[in-house]
């Protein structure tokens, strides 16, 4: 018997994560390696950083998890604080997504996922940057309403970082 099929974006589920995905989260960083030029940060500084931002969330800058419904991690998303001073912190906010494979629909769940959660919270801006290679995901971006703001330029001293775009969300409340 032959069972309907069901479109790949209706079988993610996103959810907050919390330590125990860390090594999923881990794995789709491998998977998406370009994002660190092909030259992933050490795997222990790289755990330690997942592993705080993942149990450090409040009501405002989270970590959401997309996954396929059975607990693989598919990518993720982070909202973290773009600024240190108190007055802006609420603010503006940083938004990181790592996806595990090159699907439009998983890039734009998750960033619609991020623009419906900041626009319950006080922040009025959300800030990304995206190497311009990464194609899929400068799509990805302007289809959902962010926008270009600028380009930062390729760095040469170590550890070298891709040229990259700059993008802005207006958050409406």
């Amino acid at each position: 018997m032959l069972r309907p099929s069901i479109a790949p974006a209706s079988r993610i589920l996103i959810r907050q994560g919390g330590v125990t995905d860390l090594e999923g989260v881990l794995q789709v960083c491998e998977k998406h390696s370009e994002y660190w030029d092909g030259r992933l940060p050490s795997e222990i500084r790289l755990s330690d950083y997942f592993r705080r931002a993942l149990s450090s969330q409040d009501e405002v800058f989270q970590f959401w998890i997309a996954d396929n419904g059975h607990g693989s991690v598919l990518g993720w998303e982070m909202l973290a604080a773009c600024s240190s001073d108190p007055a802006r912190r609420r603010l503006t906010g940083e938004v990181t997504t790592c996806l595990g494979q090159q699907s439009g629909s998983l890039g734009r769940t998750l960033a619609t996922h991020a623009i419906c959660h900041a626009a319950r919270t006080p922040l009025q801006y959300l800030f990304t940057q995206v190497p311009t290679r990464d194609t899929l995901m400068v799509s990805v971006l302007e289809a959902v309403g962010y926008q270009e703001v600028g380009l930062i330029p390729a760095a040469a001293k170590p550890p070298a970082q891709p040229e990259r775009l700059e993008f802005v969300y207006v958050v409406d409340h």
